[in-house]
């Protein structure tokens, strides 16, 4: 597991991922590979495809994802995807200020996940 970056470092990673990386996202979790940590209790966020063929993203726990963000077609989730940045992912504002920017997903993450 990589270093966890600052709170500061990841509000000022704010430039939008943009199609490619989301469309290279979609394209592995399509190979049925999932990004998420894997650990007793809080495992932070998570993307992964289900078995009726939507993306999902929300909150691990025990490695399973609890009420996840759905999104039923795969241009659906790059558009929303595409739009997100590291800062607009690092649940900045969380109402649990221990969940805050703790196993985010950013774009270091994703660059690897997509290697």
């Amino acid at each position: 597991m990589q270093p966890q970056p600052t709170i500061e470092a990841l509000a000022q990673d704010t430039l939008p991922f943009g199609e490619s990386l989301a469309g290279n996202v979609a394209a592995r979790l399509e190979e049925g590979c999932s990004i998420g940590y894997r650990r007793p209790g809080y495992c932070g966020m998570g993307m992964e495809k289900d078995d009726f063929g939507d993306f999902l993203y929300g909150e691990l726990y025990k490695g399973v994802m609890q009420r996840p963000r759905r999104f039923r077609t795969r241009e659906e989730f790059i558009g929303w995807l595409a739009e997100q940045s590291t800062a607009t992912m690092a649940q900045l504002d969380h109402e649990d200020p221990r969940k805050r920017g703790v196993l985010v997903i950013t774009r270091q993450r994703l660059l690897a996940f997509t290697e």
